[in-house]
C-alpha cells in the first residue's frame, strides 16, 4: 500500500483523503493529551504543606514592684503639687472676694449717708466690734423711710446679718459678719489718725476681730 501511495504521488496524482479512522483515533489522542497536561496543572504537590505549630500566649503577669513603686511615687508628687496650690489658691479667692464686698459696703454706707444726711443713732454709738447685723442689713436693703435699696445682699446674709467669705452657711461655728464704723461727729474722721466717713472690714481666715489678717476696705 505505501508503494502504490508513493507511486501515485509521483506521477502528479492527487492524494486520496485518509481514512476516517484514522482521523478519529488522533483526535482522541490529542484529547487525551489535553486532559493529561491540565491534571498535571492541578496536580497538588507532592511535599505535604506545613502547619504553624500552635503559639501559647501566656497571660500578662500584671505590673512589677519596681513599677508599682514608680507609679505610687509620681502620683504623691503630683499631689503635694496640686493640693497646696488648691488651698491656696481657695484662700485668695476667699480673701479677694471678703475685699470687693467690704469696699461695696462703704459704698452703700456712704450712698446711704449722702440721702439721709445723717447716721441712725444706733451706728452712732456703735463701738469697734459693731456688726453688720440683721437691723443693720434690713436697712442697707431697703427696709428704711424711703424704701430705697443701698445694697443687694445675698441669701444666706439676709437672716444673720453680712456673713464674710469664711463663713460657711452650713457651719454656724464659722460664721462672723463684717464690722463697720461710722464718723459720730461728721468730721470725716473716725478715731484719731483714719480720715475717712465710714469703715468696713473682715475678721479675716483667723476669725478674730482686730488682727493683722483683717480685711480692711480702706487698705
Amino acid at each position: 500500500m505505501n508503494t502504490q501511495r508513493r507511486t501515485t504521488i509521483a506521477r502528479g496524482q492527487p492524494v486520496p483523503p485518509k481514512r476516517s479512522g484514522e482521523g478519529g483515533r488522533s483526535e482522541v489522542k490529542g484529547q487525551r493529551s489535553e486532559v493529561r497536561s491540565q491534571r498535571s496543572v492541578f496536580r497538588r504537590p507532592s511535599s505535604p504543606v506545613r502547619r504553624p505549630s500552635s503559639v501559647v500566649c501566656r497571660p500578662s503577669s500584671g505590673f512589677t514592684l519596681v513599677e508599682l513603686l514608680v507609679v505610687i511615687s509620681i502620683i504623691a508628687l503630683l499631689l503635694g503639687i496640686i493640693v497646696p496650690s488648691y488651698f491656696s489658691i481657695r484662700e485668695k479667692a476667699k480673701y479677694t472676694k471678703a475685699k470687693v464686698t467690704a469696699k461695696n459696703l462703704e459704698t452703700a454706707f456712704k450712698a446711704y449717708l449722702d440721702h439721709y444726711r445723717t447716721w441712725p443713732a444706733a451706728w452712732k454709738e456703735a463701738d469697734i466690734n459693731q456688726q453688720i447685723d440683721v437691723n443693720v442689713v434690713n436697712i442697707l436693703k431697703g427696709e428704711n423711710d424711703d424704701k430705697i435699696a443701698f445694697y443687694e445682699f445675698e441669701s444666706t446674709n439676709s437672716t444673720d446679718g453680712a456673713l464674710d467669705a469664711w463663713s460657711e452657711p452650713s457651719d454656724s461655728t464659722t460664721w462672723q459678719t463684717y464690722r463697720f464704723r461710722v464718723d459720730e461727729n461728721y468730721d470725716n474722721k473716725i478715731g484719731n489718725d483714719l480720715y475717712r466717713t465710714v469703715i468696713v472690714w473682715s475678721p479675716g481666715a483667723d476669725r478674730t476681730n482686730d488682727t493683722s489678717d483683717d480685711v480692711k476696705s480702706w487698705d
